[in-house]
């Protein structure tokens, strides 16, 4: 927004002379006011040596990173603090780390279509060990186009077709053999209790009920969340397989699944 006193709406001239003189000058006004007082191209470069559009890249993806940080500072109190408000704040830190993600990927792919500029380090839009739901093997589910499509992994995700019916989604895994972190990115509504359960041939491997409290009736970034399972053991040739029961309004409705080698 251009609000100098030159060219734009004259608020900056609500300000004392000396602060005003400085906001009205794209050398003078601070990185992190200028897009509140300058309209300028994304490719401008900010004092940072960055232009505006990696700026938004990069600092989204460092939120991202910062949230997930918070998970493993707090697992070192782990045996400090009661088991019930340890295992309480360690749920709630994990599922803002997994949202954290999906405000990432939203805010990145938005800027990125309307922009036109990409990633100069090639992460947005390019997620290794990311397997999109529509892209797995159906059976029940059915693929929709998400609204806005920033919402969902690709703009697309999947949904149990006839509420009454259990349903599944399978792949291959066709990664090196060993342990993984394994995430399961799924809408939890509040007009439903959805069930799911993730099997490694035919073994059960985790199962959970969607009954969070999240703001949202229908499947979006509001209620986006994630399952995440440790130290899960694969081998070349895999079969995975997520199976979601839906409940009253909620469809079970899967985004994507990631695969991540375990940290050491």
């Amino acid at each position: 927004m251009d609000r100098t006193a030159a060219t734009g709406t004259g608020y900056v001239d609500q300000y004392r002379p000396p602060v005003a003189k400085m906001y009205e000058s794209l050398k003078t006004t601070p990185d992190d006011l200028l897009l509140f007082f300058h309209h300028v191209p994304y490719t401008y470069v900010l004092r940072s040596g960055k232009t505006v559009i990696q700026h938004i890249y990069e600092s989204h993806y460092a939120g991202a990173e910062a949230a997930a940080n918070l998970v493993e500072h707090w697992k070192l109190l782990q045996g400090r603090v009661d088991e019930d408000r340890y295992a309480e704040v360690l749920n709630r830190l994990e599922y803002q780390a997994g949202h954290a993600i999906v405000w990432r990927d939203a805010v990145c792919n938005w800027f990125a279509r309307i922009s036109g500029t990409p990633d100069q380090q090639g992460r947005v839009g390019h997620y290794p060990g990311r397997i999109e739901a529509e892209a797995m093997q159906l059976q029940g589910y059915a693929q929709f186009d998400m609204d806005p499509p920033e919402d969902a992994s690709g703009g697309k995700a999947i949904e149990c077709a006839q509420p009454t019916r259990n349903c599944s989604a399978a792949f291959r895994f066709e990664g090196a053999p060993g342990f993984y972190e394994f995430d399961v990115e799924y809408f939890d509504q509040n007009n439903g209790i959805s069930k799911f359960r993730v099997l490694v041939n035919a073994r059960v491997v985790d199962e959970w009920v969607a009954d969070d409290h999240l703001p949202a009736k229908r499947p979006n970034a509001d209620s986006s969340t994630r399952r995440r399972i440790t130290g899960l053991a694969l081998r070349p040739g895999d079969n995975i397989r997520i199976e979601g029961v839906p409940n009253a309004e909620e469809p079970a409705a899967l985004d994507y699944v990631e695969i991540r080698p375990a940290p050491n």
